[in-house]
């Protein structure tokens, strides 16, 4: 079953899930939701660990003139 994360807030099977969410769904349904603009594939990624270095620091380079 694919897995698919909500770019709106939408009701699925009666319940209402909001934006961000992800749902299981079946192919079909899958389809029609990445269709409308409703939904996009889930995918995962992973958190950066604590110790990791910030990538978004510069390096920032020092001369003497």
């Amino acid at each position: 079953m694919p897995k698919l994360k909500l770019k709106v807030t939408h009701t699925h099977a009666g319940v209402a899930y909001p934006a961000g969410h992800v749902i299981d769904v079946d192919e079909h349904a899958a389809r029609w939701l990445i269709d409308q603009r409703i939904a996009e594939p889930a995918t995962h990624r992973p958190e950066p660990a604590s110790d990791a270095p910030d990538a978004t620091a510069k390096a920032v380079k020092t001369t003497k003139e």
